[in-house]
């Protein structure tokens, strides 16, 4: 389990916006993976897609945009008894559109190894009249009983059309005026036009003003006929209407689990196709998941060699292999402790997501948690740093299964030398039980312990350059002479030192330099 403050911590969400194709579906699977409500690919399908892609490049952006055009899988009754509306319907076709198109991908190209279910039958009798077209509506096709109400309709329309512009002519033809339409607009002034007009049966009154009276032609005889006929099939229409819906829905409810197995599949296609692709286009690898240690060769942390790149600097990848009974990180601030315990704890987070990782290998041992002191230890406004930080530790050990426990500047919330007793007190306790600890810190006696894998960052590089007076100049300098890579040491051996180094390339005062060498 990895709670959402660790994932913060680690950087995931960083990781989570890097993977994903926009779209209704994709997004709302992309959502449903992120909070683990469905099930996963597996490490091996992933890895298979992710050579497909990287061998048939014009195959993997044929996928991105089918599955971009993707909309949600339609809602999809479990009651037998339901009557599917028409706009249910249309969303149960506009899916079945696309998803034959992805489908018919599939069969000719092989994007899931021909493995998606052929859904086309029950495309097909939503599309009777054979459109091929995502939307739905009733037409004759599906009863020839709607067709002749449909075609009686037309008739009718076509009829009452020509009655009223002949009940039109002959109402103008009688008051010996002319007009362009079934209204007609009168002066008041013209007295007798409007007192002709509301004394005739052709026209009714619709509305008036201070200047003017408005009539619209009135319904004869023939019209009014002609519009109850209409109004009679309408009601024809609708009962056919709703037999034909009824039908559907009975047709509908006997593919409902057909579809929900094919959209179940679908999803775990959809989630191994965004995880290789992601993979393919950050040069990934599939980890090899077991044993009890770690080894990661070249890992990178994504988010930041993004943001590094961005800014035109170079990042450098690091070898991260760590041993089941405990490891210690010692080295100077600013030499990369901290990015090293997250760039770890966040390719591990990415396995319990599937996700490829952004190394040239990966050997993973099988932990069911992560946890990673600075998380959560600010998170109770009635607990100090260091009390927080105890409490959620203890949390933490409750966690049921192996976990992995990073432990950066562990106890640096209280003195020092109480702190290193409590950070060798944990970590001996650590190295006797199943969870997998690295810890990076300052203290020293950590860095001593027999049990414990003793590593060190190589730190700055310095030689003899000319140290340049500006301040940004020479943060620029360390940046470039920095080492963050991991040197594992012999037991026993002290941690090289380089703070004053770095305080000295910094611009520390020389006073206060030799100081520092008198002291010694």
């Amino acid at each position: 389990m990895i709670n959402e403050l660790v994932k913060e911590a680690l950087g995931m969400p960083a990781i989570f916006d890097l993977i994903g194709i926009s779209g209704a579906f994709m997004t709302e699977q992309k959502r449903l993976w992120q909070r683990s409500e469905i099930p996963l690919p597996s490490y091996t399908a992933v890895g298979d897609l992710m050579r497909d892609l990287k061998q048939q490049p014009a195959l993997r952006e044929k996928g991105k945009t089918l599955l971009a055009h993707l909309p949600r899988v339609p809602n999809l009754q479990a009651d037998a008894d339901h009557i599917y509306s028409i706009t249910e319907l249309f969303h149960i076709k506009e899916f079945l559109y696309h998803y034959g198109r992805l489908q018919l991908l599939d069969k000719r190209e092989g994007l899931f190894g021909g493995e998606l279910t052929d859904l086309d039958e029950v495309f097909k009798y939503l599309d009777p009249q054979g459109s091929g077209s995502p939307a739905f509506h009733l037409n004759p096709a599906f009863s020839d009983r709607l067709g002749e109400i449909f075609s009686r309709e037309r008739q009718l329309e076509t009829q009452l059309q020509k009655s009223v512009q002949a009940h039109f002519e002959t109402a103008l033809k009688q008051l010996n005026i002319k007009a362009s339409g079934y209204q007609i607009v009168v002066p008041r002034s013209d007295k007798d036009l409007c007192e002709r007009i509301l004394q005739s049966s052709h026209w009714v009154l619709v509305s008036e003003s201070v200047a003017n009276l408005r009539f619209s032609l009135a319904d004869d005889e023939e019209s009014l006929r002609i519009k109850t006929q209409l109004q009679d099939l309408q009601h024809e229409r609708t009962a056919e209407e709703e037999l034909i819906l009824r039908n559907i829905s009975l047709y509908i409810h006997q593919k409902v689990p057909g579809i929900q197995a094919a959209a179940a599949l679908l999803s775990l296609k959809a989630l191994s196709f965004i995880l290789a692709d992601f993979g393919v286009k950050y040069a990934c690898v599939i980890p090899s998941i077991g044993g009890q240690e770690i080894r990661i060769k070249a890992a990178v942390n994504l988010p930041l060699k993004l943001h590094l790149q961005a800014q035109q600097r170079e990042y450098q990848p690091i070898d991260l292999c760590f041993e089941p009974q405990g490891n210690v990180i010692t080295g100077p601030n600013m030499g990369g402790k901290s990015c090293a315990l997250q760039t770890l704890g966040q390719l591990v987070a990415m396995t319990h997501y599937h996700i490829p990782l952004p190394c040239e290998s990966a050997q993973i041992a099988a932990l069911q948690n992560i946890w990673i002191n600075y998380a959560d230890s600010s998170r109770s406004s009635d607990l100090s740093s260091f009390g927080a930080e105890v409490v959620a530790f203890n949390e933490a050990l409750e966690q049921e299964g192996s976990s992995l426990i990073l432990l950066d500047e562990f106890a640096r919330g209280t003195n020092p030398a109480e702190g290193e007793k409590l950070l060798c007190a944990v970590l001996e306790y650590l190295s006797h039980s199943s969870h997998l600890v690295v810890a990076a810190t300052h203290y020293t006696k950590p860095a001593l312990m027999d049990r414990l894998a003793q590593f060190t960052i190589l730190g700055p590089q310095l030689d003899s350059s000319v140290i340049p007076s500006d301040a940004k100049q020479r943060l620029k300098l360390l940046s470039q002479k920095m080492d963050y890579r991991l040197k594992r040491l012999d037991k026993g051996q002290l941690p090289p030192q380089s703070a004053i180094a770095i305080a000295r390339l910094l611009g520390l005062k020389n006073e206060i330099l030799k100081l520092i060498d008198m002291g010694d």
